[in-house]
């Protein structure tokens, strides 16, 4: 369309309120209506008209609008047709023309008014150079096109980018996919369409642009600092605009630092050519973010692709041809990309997926991370006979990669009906490669965590591979320090906090979950109107999906996840999600399986009992069961841990293996409220139960509160945690035993006076070191708040950390502060113990596999020693650095900010082990982030 259409309806009235109401906008934007007349001084002799700056500049190729005369303080310069070399005097001063040469400059802003094309076929080529900082619009029916044997030189910067965009949001209205069409490169580079490289003239799909040649290295120019937004128009179904295509486009051209975002179409595709791109940001683009045919054979490193709930389809989608014969074979090298795939299906019927391998493509790929959500598609697929030849034959090729999906493979699969005949089993062809790793990712956000095993499974010398890319020994597109897209990028960086999104109403249950309408009344949410009802063997991938209206109820007794090692199931859990479970109801997820429950600091998943949630009733501890993870880790009362079946304690579920890797996925951002039902005196609930969980699962940002026998236990495993509260709980607040060898940092345990036993109490096994693995977690920022001496039910008093049975470990940055009266009612009992009664625990004292430091006990009762006289407590951690028995003030668990006990006297333990976030302070908190805002339940 020409920009004068979008005055018709409301011509005046809209320019004036775009003129007075957009000073936040996007800059000002001054409307010419057209009716002013200049006045001659004289009747008999007019003024002579004295051209501008920018007239002289640009009046050779380009022409003022006559609809806006200033976006952004600038004035507004119209491109259209094609662009050709003159032969005219330079005019090059900010910008201009100087024979072949075009410079778009900064001081002004331009406008595309159909398709621009620069050169033509080939011939009379010119070369466009943007300067940084230029802003570029189009309108519905626009596009740029760079010519066969022409360049375009976008070299932005990091804080003056180029931005493409539409005229739409520089009228100040919302950005959108689709509103203009986008960039596209046309080279002399091979494309296997193409049978005669040396006579090729393949057609563009929008234009019939012409495209391909047998020059590899041709070069179309330079993009730098780019950022290519709301592009992407529609003609048909199969003619549509990527936000940049590279149409045979050749490896002498340089791609850098560029953003294709919010596109109707792919991000970026590529049809055959060797061009290489680094730092690529795509970010909820509609269709593919990085698609490519016909013979593509570059490079991309440092990619990140983001996708959009209910509007993406793949990360990547890669062809070659439907012919095998035809040459080039697609085979780009690809290296360290993130790809966060969303949830749902876009408004084209196809569902958020990660990575899909067709049509005879090979690749060289590594340190790729894959992340699904909890509703997303396949992460990883193989497609088509010629494509599962090329994976059998090493033509296909993908190591030192992580997938953190909840479907995370899918298979090739012969179809008569398709005309395929071979399968593919992709899990195993994944992971029989180098370094392939299925494991929760432990991110932040696109951030990996200092403890994700990203930062450190990353294939190394990636520039002996191939000399394209640079050294990156790290999986994904960051490093976990360095934010390459700040500064340039836009949707990733906004200034102001985003608004917590608002949860939708739900008018039906998910798939695997029963309906029924909520009584009205009955529930303390009267919000609520629709109960789910989730109960029995979970056998097929499951999700709760959040709604503000609607609570999933957990009845029936168990609610088992999968079948141990035959039938894995996913239960996922979105963030928002609230449940509560009848007296005699739990979840468990067997051996194989998983839960992906993936809350947030806005909407935390809340696990609670039914009386908590019922009007006029109270929550109390032991009114459910809990949530218990059953892992294929090893566990020390299995002698062989390839034949492990541990019995778990309620319901005799079975757990253990060899696999302290294993993965039974992601639980962030949960609380879990009055659980741990009592069977009898042995069988009792925890509220979170991990048995054997390998360090594949990603646990963080958990609270248990008012829990009926232990906050969290392990049986043995390797599991790790980060951000734990636990609250009000009966007996143990951390419990370990049978060779738990995981990581934990960042605890803050708080005791009910009269209602808890001990904030840690630590085991191996009574057999020693006989039984392996011995326990031997690394423990670091724990503040223990333990409460008085006195018993509680079960005849147990309150007290800090008792170290028993055989366990080692390495205990670091502790704080444990007691109740400081003057009697069992008022003071805590003993704050560190150790119990030799098992002659192993003296042993890991005098060897040092049991080890405390940089730690404070502030106790009446601060030590105690039992069961042996071999070892005294006080003396071995006094003995010890950076210990001390002193006083502290702290309120809620924090510091003052001027402390100088606790901050500044800490381990960093960040230098020796990736897992741990560098800290030097003792105890959980820092004295200004309370780590538990926002998600967290604060007990009255």
């Amino acid at each position: 369309m020409e920009l004068k259409n979008l005055f018709k309806l409301t011509a005046l009235s809209t320019a004036l309120a775009a003129t007075l109401g957009l000073a936040g906008c996007g800059g000002d934007i001054n409307i010419n209506t057209g009716s002013d007349v200049v006045t001659p001084t004289t009747p008999t002799t007019p003024t002579t008209p004295t051209q501008t700056a920018q007239e002289k500049s640009y009046s050779g190729f380009a022409t003022k609008s006559t609809t806006m005369t200033a976006v952004d303080g600038k004035e507004v310069w119209v491109l259209k047709g094609t662009l050709a070399p003159s032969t005219a005097a330079s005019t090059v001063t900010t910008g201009g023309q100087d024979g072949d040469k075009i410079v778009l400059g900064n001081d002004v802003v331009w406008q595309l008014d159909g398709a621009v094309i620069a050169g033509g076929d080939n011939a009379n080529s010119v070369e466009l150079s943007i300067l940084p900082g230029t802003k570029i619009l189009g309108g519905s029916d626009s596009y740029l096109v760079i010519s066969r044997g022409s360049k375009i030189i976008a070299d932005g910067t990091a804080t003056a980018p180029i931005v493409f965009t539409s005229v739409e949001t520089a009228l100040g209205q919302e950005g959108k996919a689709g509103q203009w069409g986008g960039l596209v490169l046309l080279g002399n580079a091979p494309v296997n369409t193409c049978p005669d490289l040396t006579n090729c003239s393949a057609s563009f799909e929008v234009g019939n642009h012409s495209y391909g040649g047998n020059d590899t290295e041709d070069n179309s120019g330079s993009i730098k600092y780019v950022r290519v937004e709301f592009g992407g128009f529609k003609i048909n179904d199969t003619q549509e605009m990527n936000g940049i295509s590279f149409a045979a486009v050749g490896a002498g051209t340089e791609v850098d630092h560029v953003q294709v975002h919010m596109n109707n179409d792919d991000g970026f595709e590529f049809w055959g050519g060797n061009v290489s791109v680094t730092n690529i940001v795509l970010t909820e683009n509609f269709d593919d973010s990085l698609d490519w045919t016909n013979g593509w054979q570059g490079s991309a490193q440092h990619v990140y692709i983001r996708q959009a709930d209910n509007g993406s389809n793949r990360g990547i989608e890669a062809d070659s041809n439907s012919d095998a014969s035809a040459l080039p074979m697609s085979k780009p090298t690809l290296a360290n990309f993130t790809i966060q795939v969303a949830n749902g299906t876009n408004s084209g019927g196809d569902d958020a997926e990660g990575i899909l391998f067709r049509k005879g493509t090979g690749v060289n790929a590594y340190n790729m991370l894959v992340k699904g959500d909890v509703d997303s598609g396949e992460c990883l697929e193989v497609n088509d006979d010629d494509t599962v030849n090329n994976a059998n034959t090493a033509e296909l090729i993908m190591q030192n990669s992580l997938i953190d999906c909840i479907e995370p493979f899918k298979n090739a699969k012969a179809d008569a009906a398709e005309g395929r005949t071979l399968a593919l089993d992709v899990e195993a062809w994944f992971n029989d490669q180098d370094g392939n790793l299925v494991a929760a990712a432990d991110l932040t956000d696109y951030m990996p965590n200092s403890s994700s095993v990203a930062l450190t499974g990353g294939k190394a010398d990636l520039s002996n591979l191939d000399s394209r890319l640079v050294n990156a020994q790290y999986i994904g597109a960051f490093d976990g320090t360095n934010d390459w897209t700040t500064g340039w990028t836009t949707a990733i960086h906004d200034d102001a906090a985003p608004t917590p999104t608002e949860l939708p109403v739900l008018t039906s249950c998910p798939v695997g979950t029963k309906a029924s309408a909520a009584t009205a009344g009955l529930y303390k949410d009267a919000s609520v109107t629709l109960i789910c009802t989730l109960e029995g063997n979970v056998l097929s991938n499951t999700t709760l999906l959040a709604g503000q209206n609607v609570m999933y109820k957990i009845d029936g007794g168990a609610v088992l996840v999968g079948a141990d090692k035959t039938t894995s199931a996913t239960l996922a859990i979105q963030a928002g999600v609230k449940l509560f479970a009848t007296s005699n109801s739990y979840i468990a997820i067997s051996r194989g399986s998983k839960i992906m429950a993936q809350g947030s600091a806005t909407h935390p998943i809340e696990m609670t009992s039914e009386e908590d949630v019922i009007a006029g009733a109270t929550g109390e501890r032991g009114q459910w069961g809990g949530l218990v993870i059953l892992g294929n880790g090893l566990t020390n009362t299995c002698p062989d841990k390839t034949a492990c079946d541990a019995s778990f304690e309620v319901g005799d579920f079975p757990y253990g293996g060899n696999d302290n890797a294993d993965n039974s996925g992601q639980i962030s951002y949960v609380v879990v409220k009055y659980a741990g039902f009592k069977v009898n005196d042995t069988q009792e609930m925890n509220g979170i139960s991990f048995a054997a969980v390998g360090s594949g699962t990603q646990v963080d940002h958990i609270q248990i509160h008012a829990n009926g026998d232990d906050g969290v236990e392990f049986w043995g495993g390797a599991v790790n945690l980060k951000y734990v509260y636990l609250t009000a709980n009966f007996d143990d607040s951390l419990d370990w035993t049978n060779g738990w060898t995981g990581k934990a940092q960042f605890v803050y345990i708080t005791h009910e006076d009269g209602n808890a036993n001990r904030g840690i109490e630590a085991d191996s096994s009574s057999a020693g070191a006989a039984a392996t693995p011995v326990s031997a977690p690394k423990l670091a920022n724990f503040t223990i708040l333990p409460g008085t001496d006195t018993a509680n039910a079960s005849g147990d008093n309150g007290e800090g950390i008792l170290l028993r049975v055989g366990t080692a470990g390495e205990l670091y940055n502790v704080l444990v502060q007691g109740r400081k009266g003057s009697t069992a009612d008022t003071e805590s009992g003993e704050c560190l113990e150790l119990d030799g009664s098992v002659s192993s625990l003296v042993d890991n004292v005098n060897n040092n596999t049991l080890v405390m430091s940089h730690s404070i006990i502030d106790c009446n009762e601060p030590f105690k020693t039992s069961g042996t006289t071999a070892i005294n407590t006080e003396t071995w951690f006094l003995g010890q650095q950076g210990n001390s028995a002193t006083a502290v003030t702290i309120t809620d668990g924090m510091p003052a900010a001027t402390d100088t006990t606790l901050l500044g006297k800490g381990k960093d333990l960040s230098t020796d082990d990736s897992f741990f976030e560098s800290t030097n302070f003792i105890g959980a908190f820092d004295g200004q982030n309370d780590w538990r805002q926002g998600w967290a339940y604060f007990p009255q």
